[in-house]
């Protein structure tokens, strides 16, 4: 551990550790949609934020490991591709939400529809009629 950390790193760390620790309290309650998948990813990022933010040292050693040479902005390149499939991911996942909500909402219209529709002229005399657009 270096000799000295800010303010910044204690707070990433802090942070990062209390993400671990309800990802962690999540999972074993069972909480609703909790995989273990979305554990191991959660618990796999916060820990990488915690060894980063506690050993800014170690990604200069990571990336040099996985062949990008000394660039650290190599990292930051993955770091955004990385927000940019999550992001694309959540927009589908929305658009997948407004399309079953527009298909929920239709259906609901529809079974209903008979309740509110105009009635014939034949049983309230000449009302139907008018509504429909005809003359009496």
């Amino acid at each position: 551990m270096p000799d000295k950390l800010s303010i910044f790193q204690l707070l990433l760390a802090g942070i990062a550790l209390v993400y671990i620790a309800a990802g962690t309290m999540r999972y074993f309650v069972g909480a609703y949609r909790q995989t273990l998948f979305r554990f191991l990813m959660g618990a796999v990022l916060w820990s990488a934020v915690l060894v980063f933010s506690l050993f800014p040292d170690v990604s200069h050693s990571v990336s040099l490991r996985l062949g990008f040479g000394e660039n650290l902005y190599t990292l930051i390149f993955i770091g955004f591709v990385l927000v940019f499939i999550a992001l694309f991911k959540l927009l589908a996942a929305v658009e997948r939400l407004e399309q079953s909500i527009t298909g929920i909402v239709r259906n609901e219209a529809l079974s209903r529809l008979p309740e509110h529709a105009p009635r014939p002229a034949s049983e309230n005399g000449t009302e139907g009629a008018t509504r429909q657009g005809q003359r009496p």
